[in-house]
């Protein structure tokens, strides 16, 4: 049978179901979502997911895929008054009133013990209802993908002015702890804290000395070499007039030679011209040369024999001068030879100490932070044991501000943490493997439509 007589297959008979893509309205899950923390005893292991929670998860069939994964945090972009109103709205547990209400403590709130309302948390995610069939999976897997979107984008300021806060909490405490440190030093029960603290310090004070030692090495040779490269461009000066000098003479004496040189051959084509003239006067068969021709040659003649002496001096100072043109520039060459190692010298000492000067200068930002992080220890400790330490209270007032802050900052970013992953993993699993066959479906229906 030829092609032309081939019965046309018909197409297959099926329908798309009609998904909606209209994000689903806000309304109260059925099962209260899961609310895990993303910063309490489970930690991520990479920084992005511990600033931004939990992603997608779907399963082991569909491991490699998230809706969301490259965002990273900004920690320069101050916070925007958007992101502040997105997450002042749920109603929190405030660890801040506590604060306010009793003395400050400067500890982060134990966020595995927190409890959040579930209401709440879907209200802030706004996933909208898990459904039931699978028609609506797809719409809500895209409203996940686009919440989660956003509640990142919100998290990410959060989390850079909480993590500012925290700085800002350690070094009150710390300064804090300066400040009661005469105090604290007399009680035994901070004995311990201050042990730890001295070693700190013992550490922080030695890789201080050796970075100042290497600096002082450092530095002791630069100015050697600072000092050799000081000798040299004096002498460079030196030698840079006594060569413009020598310079100058030897342009001087060539000058003069050639004038001098000019005169001679002047002279001596003038001798050249009188003689023709007395053999043209004197014809073909020769004789004495008249008396006019003769005078001018004679006269010529003792011009010529005054001018040779007088050459002869200018050339021989010109030849002086060149050669001590030629030694000023040979002096000029080494010292500017000598110039370039110093300079050469100074590059590759410097290179040598950077890596060294690096190391040890990590070394004791490293030992400054620990020791910050000792005083603030400290001064916790001594926050927790009230009636021991006579702590001022403008300081208290202080403390009570900045734990403020930290906790609100600290709570709002777990607030956004959770509702990130207050999702329902199973239907969105499933929307996405809809939207795949979807996808599928449609390239084998256009390769279709291309063969046949």
């Amino acid at each position: 049978m030829s092609d032309s007589e081939r019965p046309n297959p018909q197409p297959p008979n099926f329908e798309v179901p009609d998904l909606e893509l209209e994000p689903v309205p806000r309304s109260l899950p059925r099962k209260p979502p899961i609310a895990t923390s993303t910063l309490g005893a489970n930690k991520p292991t990479s920084p992005a997911e511990q600033l931004f929670g939990v992603n997608f998860d779907f399963g082991d069939d569909l491991e490699h895929l998230e809706f969301e994964h490259t965002l990273q945090p900004k920690v320069d972009q101050p916070l925007e008054p958007s992101a502040t109103r997105a997450v002042a709205s749920p109603r929190v547990p405030s660890f801040v009133a506590e604060v306010e209400a009793g003395a400050p403590t400067g500890r982060v709130p134990d966020l595995t013990k927190l409890q959040i309302d579930p209401r709440e948390l879907s209200i802030l995610a706004d996933y909208g209802e898990p459904p039931e069939g699978a028609a609506h999976t797809l719409a809500y897997a895209y409203r996940v993908f686009v919440r989660q979107r956003e509640l990142k984008h919100q998290l990410a300021p959060v989390a850079a002015e909480c993590e500012r806060a925290e700085l800002d909490r350690e070094a009150t405490l710390a300064e804090l702890a300066r400040t009661l440190r005469p105090a604290i030093e007399q009680i035994a029960l901070f004995r311990p804290s201050l042990a730890q603290l001295w070693e700190i310090e013992t550490r922080a004070a030695a890789r201080g000395q050796a970075l100042t030692s290497i600096n002082a090495e450092l530095a002791a040779q630069n100015a050697a070499l600072d000092a050799e490269l000081a000798r040299v461009n004096a002498e460079l000066e030196t030698e840079q007039r006594t060569e413009t000098e020598a310079q100058r003479r030897h342009d001087d004496c060539e000058a003069n030679t050639r004038r001098i040189d000019a005169k001679l051959k002047r002279v001596q084509i003038q001798t050249r011209a009188v003689t023709h003239v007395a053999e043209q006067k004197l014809g073909p068969q020769g004789g004495q040369v008249p008396d006019q021709e003769a005078l001018q040659l004679e006269e010529l003649q003792n011009r010529a024999r005054a001018l040779q002496p007088e050459l002869a001096q200018a050339r021989a100072l010109f030849e002086q001068e060149k050669l001590a043109l030629g030694q000023a520039q040979a002096r000029m060459a080494v010292l500017r030879r000598a110039e370039r190692q110093i300079s050469r010298k100074r590059a590759a000492l410097d290179e040598a100490y950077q890596n060294e000067l690096s190391l040890r200068a990590e070394g004791v930002g490293k030992a400054e932070i620990e020791q910050r992080a000792a005083l603030a220890d400290l001064a916790r400790a001594a926050l927790a044991a009230p009636g021991t330490i006579d702590v001022p209270e403008a300081w208290l007032r202080r403390v009570r501000d900045v734990d403020a802050r930290a906790n609100s900052l600290t709570l709002r970013r777990e607030m956004l943490a959770r509702a990130i992953a207050s999702y329902d993993p199973a239907r969105a699993r499933h929307g996405v493997r809809l939207a795949c066959m979807a996808a599928g479906l449609l390239l084998v229906l256009f390769a279709f439509k291309l063969i046949f």
